[in-house]
């Protein structure tokens, strides 16, 4: 606790964030019937969710900066290491919109077909609506005639 008591805001340094999350799970491992697991469970979300809002960040800045290769392999990441991740529809929409800017539409359209389906209520629902039409009519107009 006393590392989640010092944990920084996702901008700042994440040694603590990394050492509650670190203890949070040794406990939840050693003692699955103990009281205080469903204060324990909470507590390591909100911990593991504070380190993939700083990759995020991070990756969102890289996005900032048209470094997209960086951005991408930041939002795979977030994905990767914490799939409940709290943030996962801009996540989402960041990671297709820098593929699409590297020029891999083809692995941009199901991570965003994929916010679509997990979101009802995304800031970037619509833009990623929008974003899988064109992608949609790029595909057919490359297809060869019908």
């Amino acid at each position: 606790m006393s590392h989640f008591r010092q944990m920084r805001g996702p901008q700042r340094d994440q040694t603590e964030t990394r050492e509650a999350v670190r203890e949070l799970q040794t406990f939840v491992d050693r003692f699955p019937n103990s009281s205080l697991m469903p204060e324990a469970s909470a507590k390591l979300a909100r911990a593991k969710d504070r380190l993939d809002q700083a990759n995020y960040l991070v990756g969102y800045f890289y996005y900032r900066q048209r470094w997209y290769v960086g951005a991408a392999d930041r939002f795979q990441a977030v994905l990767k290491e914490d799939p409940q991740y709290s943030g996962r529809d801009a996540v989402y929409f960041y990671l297709a919109e820098s593929l699409i800017r590297m020029k891999r539409e083809a692995e941009a359209l199901p991570i965003l077909e994929r916010l679509v389906q997990e979101f009802e209520q995304s800031e970037h629902l619509q833009e990623a609506q929008k974003r899988i039409t064109e992608l949609k009519a790029q595909v057919q107009a490359k297809t060869p005639g019908d």
